[in-house]
């Protein structure tokens, strides 16, 4: 399996690396790292190091499209825009990756936002079905 195949398969479970400040060493929770797991680290390390830095890359973009798409529903034709990087990204990381990436995230900003990346407060896309909506928001209905 390649290193961001590898990565892909990691945070599909829920398991997020991140750089540290430095980007030299990768950080992820103890609790997470099996013995299994340790030593792939440290195989592609150089590799994944790489890799984080296009992650942290295309997280930033992917939130700030779901800024324009929730925020700005009639600027929507800005996020051509973003295209080139999109795809640029998505050469760098493989589409399974970027996939899981794009999924996490989205689910990270419903519930910092407690508004749908992708129908807003509409709550009536894919997403909003397969997840759980966050209890305060339960409570204001």
């Amino acid at each position: 399996m390649s290193a961001s195949g590898f990565l892909a398969d990691l945070w599909q479970r829920g398991v997020v690396l991140r750089l540290s400040e430095d980007r030299s060493r990768i950080l992820v929770r103890r609790s997470q790292v099996s013995p299994a797991l340790r030593e792939r680290l440290a195989h592609d390390k150089p590799e994944i190091l790489k890799l984080l830095g296009y992650v942290d890359e295309y997280r930033v973009l992917i939130c700030n499209a779901f800024a324009v798409m929730v925020h700005h529903a009639s600027a929507r034709t800005g996020l051509l825009a973003f295209a080139d990087d999109q795809a640029r990204l998505t050469d760098e990381l493989g589409p399974a990756l970027v996939s899981a990436i794009r999924d996490a995230e989205a689910r990270r900003w419903r519930r910092d936002m407690d508004l749908c990346p992708v129908c807003g407060d509409e709550m009536d896309c894919d997403m909003c079905r397969e997840t759980p909506e966050p209890d305060d928001r339960r409570d204001r209905a």
